[in-house]
């Protein structure tokens, strides 16, 4: 049975950062992510007749983002540097995943899990993810070597999917 209009503008705003993540996890640019996003959102909504309930939803919306990230990727003539095909299906078989996480429980553990972090991992996440700053620019602006920040930032990566996954297994039981 296919999902009413309102239905789609619920599940989009409920899961709108995941889905904002897969899109930037191919895209790699938030301007370009937000975009696609919102052409997948239309797109959702004007063809909700091929969508075959909320079950279906989360599958169907990451297809449709995939294709579209593909697809901005091709018209600005840059495609994926590191993802290809078999990647985007290993990535797509671990984000079903987190289909039944509500993105909003998702946010909440990573905001805890950053708040656990030792203040060099905390200042780091913050360089690279708030202010936008390269790897190279950090250890530079650190006084470090740059695969010294690379290692920190891969050991911090780690560390934060480790606790986001104690934080949801436990909310769940």
């Amino acid at each position: 049975m296919a999902i009413d209009h309102d239905n789609i503008v619920r599940l989009l705003l409920a899961d709108r950062d995941k889905l904002h993540a897969y899109i930037w996890a191919i895209v790699r640019d938030d301007h370009v992510a937000e975009d696609v996003f919102q052409d997948v959102s239309l797109l959702a909504i004007n063809k909700r007749d091929e969508i075959d309930g909320e079950s279906h939803f989360a599958a169907w919306v990451r297809a449709a983002a995939r294709n579209k990230s593909l697809h901005a990727l091709r018209q600005r003539g840059r495609g994926p540097a590191v993802l290809d095909g078999q990647l985007l299906d290993l990535i797509e078989g671990e984000w079903t995943k987190y289909d039944a996480a509500r993105s909003s429980d998702m946010v909440d553990a990573l905001r805890g899990c950053v708040e656990k972090l030792s203040p060099y991992a905390r200042q780091l996440v913050d360089m690279r993810y708030a202010d936008g700053t390269k790897p190279a620019a950090i250890a530079e602006r650190l006084g470090r070597k740059v695969t010294t920040v690379y290692v920190a930032l891969t050991r911090t990566h780690k560390s934060l999917a480790e606790c986001i996954q104690r934080t949801l297994a436990g909310a769940a039981e």
